[in-house]
């Protein structure tokens, strides 16, 4: 992908349509460990802090082998 002389770059349509960014959608950018990230703004219209960011990174990374609620039940007993 190329950047236009005044910093323009196009954001591909299967990146548009999973992250539902349309004409007129407000994006907000990021840097993290040297690499930029682009997203849909939030409503507030402010970037998410370093926790949210953190939270985002490790989503997902560990299979319990069950369901939330599941787990919930496990540790929280009866």
């Amino acid at each position: 992908m190329r950047v236009t002389s005044k910093g323009q770059v196009t954001i591909p349509q299967h990146f548009r349509k999973r992250t539902d960014i349309r004409p007129g959608s407000e994006v907000d950018f990021a840097e993290r460990d040297g690499e930029l990230i682009v997203r849909k703004a939030t409503a507030g219209g402010h970037e998410p802090d370093a926790f949210a960011d953190y939270l985002d990174s490790v989503t997902g990374i560990v299979d319990l082998g069950m369901t939330t609620d599941a787990f919930m039940d496990l540790i929280r007993g009866e």
